[in-house]
């Protein structure tokens, strides 16, 4: 089957639409689509006609869908979740982010998912020692997974301590030192990478997605997912997803962020990012992320 061929028969599902469109909400939204030389070039796009990609519900999603003609590889979201934007300016402003979504990236190969989901567990279980119980999930994206913390675990009063780029950035690098050495040291790691990627252009990939080149299927799990976890959860024709990755306990997380934000303080280069207004600044961000995935 052609990349497009699947990409058309993956997203016309109506669960794959549901899935999509419910974690894009409020998100920033970008996509690899197949270029006009064909399913070997991929391009990546952020705006249509101009406007910021936005996806607010399931007739969104198959309004884009119609829009780019179906030949959409990969969709993408914004780790910061927005009030509204209308225009790219949005973006920019600072007191128009209302969470962001802390997110530890394991860098690996699928052929080394065993590995892999054993570091995803000892940063699920470090968080579980934190308190969180109910507002942490996991993905497996392609070559490797994320960890993420829902980010309406954090109360307001937490954002009004810090802004949330601050709070998922000073989360996301506390936990890496306290549970890296163990997962170098005692699990014998090898041709893994756990890396701090939050920053104001950090994006991944959606939930139900494609990946953009191989032919698996990013899904989700709850942490006692991990120890069943097999490379057959992800194939396009029987995959296997937890839908739970909605749930969340507000407040869940503000004691670790308090623990985080006094150990770590906020996102280092934060006082230049407020100040930058260029759309050009904010996609390369973006695109060496991508580099890098």
């Amino acid at each position: 089957m052609s990349s497009q061929s699947l990409a058309r028969e993956h997203y016309s599902r109506t669960d794959v639409q549901r899935e999509i469109a419910d974690f894009c909400a409020g998100r920033w939204v970008a996509a690899h689509c197949i270029g006009e030389k064909g399913e070997g070039e991929l391009v990546f796009r952020r705006y249509f006609k101009g406007k910021p990609l936005a996806i607010n519900g399931v007739s969104d999603f198959q309004e884009l869908l119609r829009r780019l003609n179906f030949k959409v590889r990969t969709f993408y979201a914004s780790a910061n979740k927005y009030r509204s934007f209308k225009s790219v300016e949005d973006l920019y402003t600072p007191s128009n982010v209302i969470g962001c979504t802390p997110t530890w990236d394991v860098d690996s190969t699928l052929s080394n998912w065993r590995e892999t989901i054993a570091v995803a567990k000892e940063i699920a279980a470090f968080l579980e020692s934190q308190g969180l119980r109910n507002s942490v999930y996991v993905k497996w994206s392609g070559n490797g997974c994320h960890v993420h913390i829902h980010e309406e675990a954090f109360s307001e009063n937490i954002f009004g301590k810090a802004h949330p780029l601050d709070v998922a950035f000073a989360v996301v690098e506390y936990v890496n030192m306290k549970v890296l050495p163990k997962i170098l040291e005692s699990l014998k790691v090898r041709d893994i990478r756990v890396e701090n990627r939050m920053d104001a252009g950090r994006v991944f990939t959606c939930p139900l997605s494609l990946h953009r080149e191989l032919d698996v299927v990013c899904v989700c799990m709850k942490p006692n997912d991990l120890e069943s976890f097999s490379p057959e959860w992800i194939q396009p024709n029987s995959f296997r997803h937890n839908t739970r990755w909605r749930e969340r306990t507000m407040g869940e997380a503000d004691g670790l962020a308090l623990k985080a934000y006094e150990a770590v303080g906020g996102y280092p280069a934060f006082t230049s990012v407020r100040r930058r207004r260029r759309r050009k600044s904010f996609d390369q961000q973006i695109a060496e992320w991508l580099q890098r995935f």
